[in-house]
């Protein structure tokens, strides 16, 4: 299931449910940014940090469609720009080439996007995958109204790409959003420290599941959808089981969406008034070869 991207599907801005501590992250963003001053001035990193399957991805995305509404208050035009997935997976590229090649596909993005003034375009293209010719230059490179949201690529576990975009790359009207599952507290320190005396990067964190998150998550997606089908409740004791068994919010969606369509599939026992039961979700586990 991919992730909520609200800044492309306005639908999106409502599926948010507080779980592993996203609503508190996204209200730090909120505070770090404040009225976008230092993003138009100086352009601003953030770093979202968590293992895998966490909701980094939603919460960037959360974050990004958040800033385009603020920037739309102030007359301004947020452009976000997805290279989440513009490297080959299957090459080890260096720091240098991955930034070359992030900067040669965002200049392609921006010419399609109108968002450069009208002689920009011909005045960078000569440089289009040079990011320390290109980065810099973006500010004065955008139309005045146009604030560019990039995410890039995660940089897995090079801390040294991270400190590059916020301390080499940056430039004003420019707000680089980038996750890892990779980074753990003494990698956040450390970045922190580099960036001390340039402009600090934004970095919040993820975690796992708390008791009751799983309730409150099917709870909202339950009753989301009663207008279009029918839905049994979740058991007591299948909530227990969840909240004993989910460690993200991805292994949670894939086992309730999972389990629910294997009891439809059944055909047996799926009205209002029944419910998903423990035998359900092991039924579905160990059909996935995933024993508990």
């Amino acid at each position: 299931m991919r992730p909520l991207r609200p800044w492309e599907r306005k639908a999106h801005r409502d599926y948010y449910v507080d779980v592993d501590g996203a609503e508190s992250a996204f209200q730090e963003f909120q505070q770090e940014v404040g009225d976008l001053t230092g993003v138009l001035e100086d352009g601003r990193l953030v770093l979202v940090t968590g293992d895998s399957g966490c909701g980094k991805t939603a919460l960037v995305n959360r974050c990004a469609d958040w800033t385009v509404l603020e920037l739309r208050n102030r007359g301004l035009r947020g452009v976000v720009v997805d290279l989440t997935g513009c490297l080959p997976e299957d090459e080890e590229l260096s720091i240098h080439e991955r930034t070359a090649e992030v900067c040669d596909q965002l200049f392609d993005q921006l010419v399609d996007l109108g968002a450069l003034r009208p002689t920009a375009a011909d005045d960078l293209r000569a440089d289009r995958d040079n990011p320390q010719r290109i980065f810099p230059r973006l500010g004065r490179a955008l139309n005045d109204e146009v604030v560019l949201l990039v995410l890039l690529p995660s940089p897995n576990e090079l801390l040294d790409e991270v400190i590059r975009y916020a301390r080499q790359l940056r430039s004003p009207r420019v707000l680089f959003f980038a996750e890892s599952a990779f980074f753990d507290a003494d990698d956040i320190a450390e970045l922190v420290r580099r960036l001390e005396t340039w402009v600090p990067p934004i970095t919040l964190a993820l975690g796992e599941l708390h008791d009751g998150d799983p309730e409150r998550f099917a709870d909202d997606r339950l009753v989301r959808h009663t207008g279009v089908g029918i839905y049994p409740q979740l058991s007591d004791e299948a909530i227990e089981l969840l909240n004993k068994i989910c460690q993200s919010v991805a292994m949670l969606q894939r086992i309730l969406h999972g389990t629910y369509e294997r009891k439809l599939a059944a055909g047996l026992s799926y009205t209002e008034g029944d419910q998903v039961t423990v035998d359900d979700i092991q039924a579905y586990l160990n059909g996935q070869g995933m024993h508990r």
